[in-house]
């Protein structure tokens, strides 16, 4: 079974560009990950500072090797100074899926 993920963070105020350029810069990247089914970038329409991840990978194993790739540690480096909270969640699929 697939994994699902949510990756919230929160921009410090006036960071927002930055924060969205750092993210946009490992998107490609990833997406040419073994494992990797979906890694999107969404924007919070009520909070511009709050952005969202929404991932699906092929195994807990390919999300770990994703966590540990080169270019996302070094997203992790440079990210905190920008952000004033962050929260990763890895989920476990219940019931639906895409939309027929």
């Amino acid at each position: 079974m697939t994994v699902p993920v949510v990756a919230i963070f929160v921009a410090k105020p006036g960071a927002e560009q930055t924060v969205e350029a750092l993210f946009r810069a490992v998107i490609d990247t990833t997406l040419a990950e073994e494992g990797c089914i979906r890694y999107q970038l969404n924007r919070d329409s009520d909070n511009p500072r709050r952005f969202v991840w929404t991932e699906e990978w092929q195994s807990r194993e390919l999300l770990q090797k994703h966590i540990e790739a080169p270019h996302i540690a070094a997203l992790f480096a440079e990210l905190p100074q920008h952000v004033e909270s962050s929260e990763v969640i890895v989920l476990g699929k219940v019931a639906g899926g895409a939309a027929q």
